[in-house]
């Protein structure tokens, strides 16, 4: 293999493995205190997903239904920034604005260039603990 089909390979693989590091990896689940600051409704619609290319067949366009949900806004003890965090509306019933609840989250992200914290549960805060 020549020097340029190797270099090129290198970086691919390089980028592959930001690309994981980043967006794939789990990293581990985080349990901390939060305040709902805004709740939020997101109203169910439908996406259609349109067949592209020159030899679709018979491919008819797939209609995908996103069904409504209850957005929040977090402000998390010992993050910096508010958290956004959204569940569907059966769950959401039992939290209302400047209610105490106990979340669990993951950060994902390149730490120097770009992090997102995502919200994996939430909680009452007088509720106990999720088991294992």
């Amino acid at each position: 293999m020549d020097t340029p089909k190797l270099a090129g390979a290198v970086v691919l693989a390089a980028i592959a493995a930001l690309l994981w590091f980043g967006f794939i990896r789990r990293g581990a689940e985080v349990t901390a205190l939060a305040i709902i600051l805004t709740k939020g409704h997101l109203a169910g619609t439908t996406y259609v997903q349109q067949p592209i290319g020159a030899n679709r067949g018979f491919n008819v366009p797939t209609r995908i239904e996103i069904v409504e949900a209850n957005a929040f806004d977090l402000r998390v003890d010992g993050l910096d920034n508010a958290v956004r965090a959204s569940f569907n509306t059966v769950k959401s019933r039992q939290f209302e604005v400047g209610q105490r609840v106990r979340v669990q989250y993951v950060r994902r992200g390149i730490p120097p260039l770009w992090s997102r914290v995502a919200v994996v549960e939430m909680m009452p805060a007088d509720a106990p603990p999720a088991a294992p």
